[in-house]
């Protein structure tokens, strides 16, 4: 049986529905943008002079970012000016503060790449409002990406398939690894983190280091879990998504986790800041300011706050020194020690990303040295220990194939039987209390 060629409708409305769940009235700032990106684009595309299309590309920019500014960067700047005009002038600036809408940072990047795309030739402008709509508004990535380009999502959204029983034996799998990931691991982690961030002058220093450690891990299975759900959603529509992980705790330096980590924000800057910068041509130097740019601008991504910008510059140090040792010094490690001492790097400069400031930061470093009198050793729960072994020794396996989708086609079926009846039963019976938020729907 063919799908309906009016299939975008259904995707439209329920994505507007799934959304608006959320804020109703914030919808009305993602038509605003979807109404101007598609009006731009076509406006580039008929342009027939360089500075008319570069006009119309700068006020799509402007609008996109602006509208990112005002919900996201409004309160944190204005916090910086305050500061100094408190300090001279005894004076202070007053914003409202807004709720971010979900996902407001996935949705601008998708756009404007859309925009940019078509400024430079590489994507014909979409003509059809609605399919574009439902590139923007999609509702299994919506509100946590992958960040799609049109030359991906764009045409699968056109395409005409056949319906098939082959989407759901494909999508169940994933769904089911990403909900063991996010109900099993990652809440459970998260469970284990907030309880030991909660009282952390009064905490063990071993319960601060394994809180470092395992909100890493929280972290990575709660947005891989995301973006699996996300791909087994898409995929039930016969739509395939981007893989945004490729089992990144399996790199032996900073620069092959960049490499496996949230891949599609990592491709946004490479190709629409990195290269156009200059990449890697030119002095040394050069190099270096670009790497340091776009960490920082990753890191200011995420968050606006100082403890995300040293978040991404951290990152940016630890890449280019790895660079260098790599280049001038022809160091390699072993898997092992690379694989242990990535994770270790990468779990000590997430303490930025986790806490609400600079200061709750240090406090986090200066508990781990300095333990509390008296205190007691919370442990980690057998439960979650054999859970995360799982994981790992699952992870051994598939990271060889790069994706899940892979894997679970390369395996005989009684092993996939056996994993996907214990991935059920950790999902029925070890699932978190607290069913904790996706931790980048905030962004």
């Amino acid at each position: 049986m063919t799908m309906p060629r009016y299939r975008w409708v259904v995707l439209f409305v329920a994505s507007c529905v799934f959304y608006m769940y959320f804020i109703p009235k914030y919808i009305l700032c993602l038509f605003f943008l979807i109404i101007v990106d598609y009006v731009l684009a076509l406006k580039i595309d008929a342009a027939d002079r360089p500075p008319r299309k570069k006009l119309f590309l700068v006020l799509s920019i402007v609008s996109n970012f602006g509208l990112l500014f005002y919900f996201k960067y409004l309160g944190f700047f204005t916090e910086v000016l305050n500061t100094g005009l408190l300090d001279f002038f005894g004076k202070h600036i007053k914003v409202s503060n807004e709720i971010l809408p979900i996902g407001l940072s996935f949705h601008t990047f998708q756009s404007v790449s859309y925009v940019v795309d078509v400024y430079q030739g590489k994507q014909k402008p979409e003509r059809h409002l609605g399919i574009y709509s439902t590139y923007v508004l999609f509702f299994p990535q919506m509100v946590a990406g992958p960040i799609e380009r049109f030359s991906t999502l764009g045409n699968e959204l056109k395409k005409t398939v056949s319906f098939s029983f082959g989407f759901l034996k494909k999508a169940l799998p994933l769904f089911l690894i990403g909900l063991f990931y996010k109900a099993v691991i990652a809440d459970n982690c998260g469970e284990y983190v907030n309880q030991t961030y909660a009282s952390l002058s009064s905490q063990h220093s071993l319960n601060v280091l394994i809180a470092v450690f395992l909100f890493s891990i929280q972290i990575y299975s709660d947005f891989f879990g995301y973006s699996l759900m996300a791909q087994a959603s898409a995929q039930l529509f016969g739509i395939r998504l981007v893989d945004n992980f490729a089992f990144p705790f399996f790199s032996r330096n900073i620069i092959e986790f960049w490499k496996k980590w949230h891949l599609s924000l990592t491709g946004w800057f490479r190709d629409y800041v990195y290269i156009p910068l200059g990449g890697n041509r030119g002095t040394f130097l050069k190099y270096v300011f670009n790497i340091l740019l776009i960490f920082t601008l990753s890191g200011l991504w995420h968050g606006a706050g100082i403890n995300f910008i040293l978040w991404g510059f951290f990152h940016a140090l630890c890449y280019i020194i790895t660079l260098l040792l790599m280049k001038r010094l022809g160091l390699r490690l072993p898997a092992i020690p690379g694989y242990t001492g990535t994770f270790t790097l990468v779990a000590f400069i997430f303490v930025f990303f986790r806490s609400g400031s600079i200061s709750e930061s240090i406090a986090i470093f200066r508990q781990m040295l300095h333990p509390a009198a008296g205190a007691s050793f919370l442990p980690v729960s057998i439960v979650l220990c054999i859970n995360l072994a799982v994981v790992f020794l699952v992870e051994l396996f598939a990271h060889k194939q790069l994706n899940y989708s892979t894997f679970i086609t390369k395996n005989p079926r009684p092993v996939n039987a056996l994993l996907f009846l214990y991935l059920l039963f950790a999902v029925l019976v070890f699932s978190g209390v607290d069913n904790l938020p996706f931790i980048y729907f905030q962004f």
